[in-house]
């Protein structure tokens, strides 16, 4: 795919969504994000990319493909959405067929945690790895896998379904499981994990952002919620080295705003549970897109496609 091609691409959000014209090159030319309201379907929610599409692709003329980050389950061969836990009324879509016959475009549909690492392997922090992990690390934990150059997907095109994983005995109850990888590495789960730590200190769930204030300002207890969270990531980084050994795991959003303290302390716990002499071949890292991975991500997954065929 020539570097100048232009990608049209839709990140698919619980809480805003954006969209983006791009290059294959890793040019971005225009984005925008609105409110998701996830509450009304898949009808509304795909109507208004539709709008804002058409507009950029008049706007832009020459795009010739387009890209979507959505949260699983979800088939990325077939493009058909299966039921996100965060996206009410999406069952069994046909994205792909649906956006493709509206805009007359090739459409490539992707689980959003590999449209990450898609993004960051085109153009941040895990160029030129062959192997390479990316954690999402935002409002849950998903988890995209590149082994040998590709995309890690099942045998049906399922994706991995990380925050399933247990990884204690106990801990806050996700998705129907206490101590999974949702429970401790994803922002819902810590909020929660504050209250089941501590629950007389936090009497209700608290979020990331103001843990992470606390903590700045000495709370002790804000601080042991946050250090858990980071051995536990620490943990799954370690369980995703000893299978894959990946050159490099990338961490999504909380890894930028809880800053390198954070990173270190999850590094701190990776190298406690790993394989020693996987420990100094796997670097752990914050997305090197930063603020702009969101809109990259929309666009990889066409860009990405295109490459691997």
């Amino acid at each position: 795919m020539p570097e100048n091609t232009l990608i049209l691409g839709w990140d698919v959000g619980g809480t805003t969504s954006g969209i983006a014209v791009g290059t294959a090159g890793g040019e971005l030319i225009e984005t925008a994000e609105w409110d998701s309201h996830v509450e009304r379907g898949p009808a509304a929610m795909t109507g208004d990319f539709l709008d804002r599409a058409r507009r950029l692709i008049e706007d832009h003329p020459g795009v010739e493909a387009v890209g979507v980050s959505i949260g699983g389950p979800m088939n990325p061969t077939t493009g058909v959405i299966i039921a996100p836990p965060h996206l009410p009324g999406w069952e069994n879509i046909p994205l792909a067929d649906d956006l493709g016959r509206e805009l007359g475009l090739p459409v490539v549909v992707e689980h959003d945690a590999a449209a990450c690492l898609e993004a960051e392997w085109l153009w941040g922090a895990a160029r030129g790895a062959t192997h390479a992990a990316y954690l999402t690390c935002g409002t849950g934990c998903g988890c995209g896998v590149l082994i040998g150059g590709r995309i890690l997907v099942g045998p049906n095109s399922e994706s991995p379904e990380i925050g399933h994983v247990r990884l204690a005995p106990d801990g806050p109850e996700m998705f129907g499981k206490r101590g999974c990888v949702e429970s401790f590495c994803g922002g819902t789960g810590i909020s929660k994990l504050a209250h089941f730590l501590s629950p007389d200190h936090f009497a209700e769930p608290t979020d990331t952002r103001r843990l992470a204030e606390l903590a700045g300002g000495g709370d002790d207890k804000a601080q042991a919620v946050l250090d858990e969270a980071a051995m536990r990531t620490g943990q799954l980084c370690s369980i995703l080295t000893d299978l894959f050994a990946p050159e490099v795991i990338v961490l999504g959003s909380m890894a930028r705003y809880l800053g390198e303290e954070w990173v270190g302390k999850i590094r701190e716990g990776f190298e406690s549970e790993v394989l020693p002499d996987r420990a100094a071949n796997t670097r752990i890292v914050p997305a090197g897109l930063g603020d702009r991975l969101q809109p990259f991500s929309a666009i990889a997954p066409a860009v990405f496609r295109g490459k691997e065929n």
